[in-house]
């Protein structure tokens, strides 16, 4: 058996194409879910419309610290995997469902496979680089969505194990945007999501997001993460929200929702690494609340340029950059990605190899 493990929205979507790529060719699998996210619109909502079975096990495992979440992961992981004894376990992104997975199956002796391997910020305190990092360097084989991270993988001595496969959100990208094909275009709008820690943790860095979307003068979507509302309410910051002229909140939505979304964007402002990415997928330049550059291709091409909301000059740019963008045609877009067919070439990957 092939075992998967999973724990939130990115990872679903990337588990979509490859799960039905190795029910194709007849293999047994299984998902397992850890329970990182644990709100319906979050989770379920997911596998229903990508078209993949519910996980047969969900770990509950979502909810505290870093290392409540990952623990709580690892105690479900380890009594499940001793007793199923899968061939190979499946592991994707950078989240502590990742890290979790990945401590587990080296521990048991069972061989993995990394999907999305290899990307680097070079942030030490970054959550998800210290996940990713460990992962592939647990992991047995590696599969790396650009040549950027081929070359992280090579300084690090880890070339013998990555394969160059394309991105696979991209495959479920093209699918759900090709069955979107003829639908009635609608008026272009500022795209945001806003989720990650360090845009979280403090009143004063949530205040200053959204003095910058208040300044874009624009309408702006905002499908609120459960995190980010949380916090907004936790710091007295929900009413000044949305106080925002332009600014249209709603809740999280669904794979399809966010691509038809995505369809219409002129400009996306996130802090997700995948949204960022995604952006070149969807033919909207993006505005990065990060300091980072996860993806540098996208970044040396000025298709994604970071902002800090607390730094005037940084924001001035920022209002330049986004006054100036419009929506690029298909044949304009970058193609750092590959060609929507990873989960094909994981499968060929892992036969030759003998994983599988």
């Amino acid at each position: 058996m092939i075992m998967h493990i999973v724990g939130n929205r990115p990872q679903f979507i990337k588990l979509a194409p490859l799960y039905r790529a190795l029910e194709l060719s007849g293999y047994q699998q299984g998902i397992i879910h850890s329970g990182q996210h644990y709100d319906e619109n979050m989770s379920d909502v997911f596998f229903e419309e990508l078209g993949i079975p519910a996980p047969y096990l969900n770990l509950s495992a979502g909810g505290g610290s870093h290392a409540q979440v990952t623990a709580k992961a690892m105690v479900g992981l380890e009594k499940e995997l001793s007793q199923s004894a899968p061939e190979l376990v499946i592991l994707y992104g950078d989240t502590n469902t990742t890290l979790a997975g990945a401590l587990v199956a080296v521990k048991l002796g069972i061989p993995m496979a990394h999907v999305e391997a290899g990307p680097r910020i070079n942030i030490k305190s970054n959550p998800e680089e210290c996940n990713r990092i460990t992962a592939d360097h647990l992991s047995d084989i590696l599969f790396c969505p650009d040549h950027v991270s081929m070359q992280n993988l090579q300084r690090e001595g880890l070339s013998d194990r990555a394969c160059l496969t394309g991105d696979i959100m991209y495959d479920t990208y093209l699918s759900i945007a090709g069955s979107l094909e003829g639908e009635k275009p609608q008026e272009e709008a500022i795209v945001m999501t806003w989720h990650r820690q360090e845009n979280t943790s403090d009143r004063a860095r949530m205040e200053s997001i959204l003095r910058l979307v208040e300044r874009l003068e624009d309408h702006v979507i905002f499908p609120v993460h459960p995190r980010t509302k949380k916090c907004l309410e936790q710091y007295g910051l929900m009413e000044r929200a949305k106080g925002i002229p332009g600014l249209e909140m709603t809740d999280p939505l669904g794979y399809v929702e966010m691509v038809k979304l995505m369809q219409r964007a002129r400009l996306i402002l996130t802090d997700s690494g995948g949204v960022s990415k995604e952006s070149s997928f969807a033919g909207a330049k993006c505005l990065f609340m990060l300091d980072a550059d996860v993806w540098e291709d996208l970044v040396r091409e000025k298709w994604i340029r970071r902002v800090n909301p607390q730094d005037e000059d940084s924001v001035l740019e920022a209002l330049r950059f986004a006054a100036g963008a419009k929506r690029v045609a298909v044949e304009e877009r970058p193609r750092f990605y590959g060609d929507g067919h990873a989960a094909a070439k994981m499968v060929q990957a892992l036969r030759e190899r003998q994983f599988i």
